[in-house]
């Protein structure tokens, strides 16, 4: 995973995938990620690229509610998409599973920031905490 800073959109995965949601992608394609990912059991590895796209899916519905972060360069297109696409917010609850499931169980990004420096696994697991509270 190339990721230059800890935030949701922060990497490589959840830029193409937003990217690629602005270019046509619809709410059915965010709820059936959004689905896959809050239903995997725990003991089932979650690799990484799943996990950045469920989180930044997950971004997208807490900004159709009103809680979504500042635009940035890599978030922008698709802040705009969900301003088209208002039906999301009815995937607030199924959002915060999949942010639950990325953070817990067996899951690659856990992994993966664990092996980084400890600032930044713990601002990774607040980012992934704020984002939670946000679609509480």
């Amino acid at each position: 995973m190339g990721a230059w800073d800890e935030s949701v959109f922060g990497n490589d995965v959840a830029a193409d995938w937003v990217g690629n949601l602005a270019d046509g992608g619809t709410a059915e394609q965010v709820e059936e990620l959004l689905r896959e990912v809050a239903g995997l059991p725990a003991d089932e590895y979650l690799e990484s690229g799943p996990g950045s796209e469920a989180l930044a899916a997950a971004e997208l519905v807490a900004a159709s509610v009103g809680r979504g972060l500042p635009a940035n360069p890599y978030s922008e297109a698709g802040l705009e998409w969900v301003a088209r696409h208002p039906e999301v917010a009815a995937l607030q609850e199924l959002a915060r599973a999949a942010a639950e499931r990325v953070r817990a169980g067996e899951s690659e990004l856990v992994d993966l920031w664990q092996d980084a420096e400890p600032a930044d696994y713990e601002a990774w697991q607040a980012v992934v905490a704020d984002l939670l509270t946000r679609l509480a």
